[in-house]
């Protein structure tokens, strides 16, 4: 059996990394096409743009695999149905669960290599190409992460204009909300810096309030301990898809601990780790329709119904996480029951197939 593990491993593998590739092509050149409406803002030209798209490669790559793994699937597995080959297995003794097992196997290897990918090579890259395309677009006042950002810190509301690459902060503004809701202080900074575990701040006008009367007074610097680090930094004004797993526990903490609402990065994080079982579930859906009264059904018509199945688990996926945000279920469910109801439409059809 291991020599069917290995050529059903390779038949889903090449089938799911064309697949991947076109997609990924297909993807570059419309980005291509939106990047270059940009093209002469000051230092944006096309060799910034080529750049900017060789970067984000890695974080396009984990977004489209569960697509490409469908269709890879679909395809990969229906090539070896019109050929009949699965015909001679089935024939030899070999039953569609271990068929559906096999295929299941690739789909865990690969998905393991992308999920690396994922976690460790996509998000830094993502940030570098981001830093630098806000860079060549705005003249070196780059904002990190793409904009400025609102933060909570205890009793603090923290308004940052702009995080520059190094690690500065520009045009602070610090609001103290006291014990019964009303405002304490007004701290404005030109920016900051953060040393030894702490953030500085530079040019400093803060202003106390009392019930009386309003204490202003000016400095030239100020320590601060904040719980944003810079590892909080990263992801403050970050999209949660975007984020790594530990990005995002880390960010999680930081939310709850200041009483903020963490469920939709609970939902994103729970989705990551979840990575796996969708796309399991994605290429255990497919099988039906390889197995089935469509195993004599043309590349087209296969590439068809991977898309219609992707588009279907996409909607669902989309719909059940912002039902489940809405109305306040936990966000585990949000992340674990489009793939279970998949999982469970695949093996039911498949049930029946036997």
């Amino acid at each position: 059996m291991r020599i069917l593990d290995r050529y059903i491993f390779r038949t889903v593998a090449s089938a799911t990394l064309v697949a991947l590739l076109v997609l990924l092509l297909l993807e570059s050149f419309l980005g291509l096409l939106v990047e270059l409406e940009q093209v002469g803002k000051n230092h944006y030209d096309f060799a910034a743009i080529i750049r900017y798209l060789l970067l984000v490669q890695p974080q396009r790559l984990y977004e489209l695999f569960p697509m490409a793994l469908l269709v890879g699937g679909l395809l990969g597995m229906g090539a070896l149905a019109s050929g009949s080959e699965l015909i001679v297995m089935r024939a030899a003794g070999v039953s569609l669960t271990r068929l559906t097992r096999s295929a299941l196997q690739a789909g865990f290897l690969l998905s393991l290599v992308v999920l690396a990918i994922g976690e460790f090579v996509a998000p830094p890259l993502e940030q570098i190409a981001s830093e630098q395309r806000a860079t060549a677009k705005s003249e070196g006042m780059a904002i990190r992460g793409g904009r400025g950002f609102w933060a909570r810190d205890g009793d603090y509301f923290i308004h940052v204009r702009a995080v520059l690459p190094g690690i500065r902060l520009v045009d602070i503004h610090i609001f103290k909300i006291g014990p019964q809701d009303q405002l304490e202080a007004v701290t404005a900074a030109q920016g900051a810096r953060y040393q030894e575990g702490r953030w500085v701040l530079e040019g400093i006008d803060r202003s106390t309030l009392s019930d009386d009367r309003v204490h202003s007074e000016r400095l030239n610097d100020l320590a601060l301990v904040s719980e944003i680090s810079p590892k909080v930094l990263d992801v403050l004004a970050a999209n949660p898809n975007d984020l790594s797993i530990r990005d995002l526990w880390v960010y999680v903490g930081y939310l709850e601990r200041n009483g903020l609402d963490a469920a939709s990065h609970r939902l994103a994080l729970w989705r990551k780790l979840l990575a796996p079982l969708t796309y399991l579930a994605m290429l255990v859906v497919g099988m039906p329709f390889v197995f089935g009264p469509q195993r004599s059904a043309g590349t087209g018509q296969r590439l068809l119904i991977g898309l219609l199945l992707g588009l279907a688990f996409f909607l669902v996926n989309y719909l059940l996480g912002n039902v489940v945000l809405l109305y306040g279920y936990p966000p585990l469910l949000g992340a674990i029951l489009p793939s279970l109801l998949f999982l469970g439409a695949g093996f039911l059809a498949l049930n029946r197939l036997r």
